[in-house]
C-alpha cells in the first residue's frame, strides 16, 4: 500500500515472525515487528509515518 509521501507499507513474513517493511520511494526507512494479524489500515499507516518523521 502506498501513501502520503511515497511511504509504501509492506508485510512480510520472515523466520523470527511477521514485520511491516516501510519503504520511501523505494528506501528502506524502518522494519516493525507486528503481530500476526494486524492489517495496514490509513490510522496505522499514518501513525508510524508521523512516528518515522519525528525521529
Amino acid at each position: 500500500m502506498t501513501f502520503s509521501n511515497g511511504y509504501t507499507f509492506t508485510k512480510v513474513k520472515t523466520s523470527h515472525g511477521p514485520e511491516v517493511y516501510v519503504t520511501q520511494f523505494g528506501k528502506l526507512v524502518k522494519v516493525v515487528p507486528c503481530g500476526q494479524h494486524v492489517e495496514i489500515s490509513e490510522r496505522y499507516a499514518s501513525e508510524l509515518i508521523r512516528q518515522i518523521e519525528s525521529d
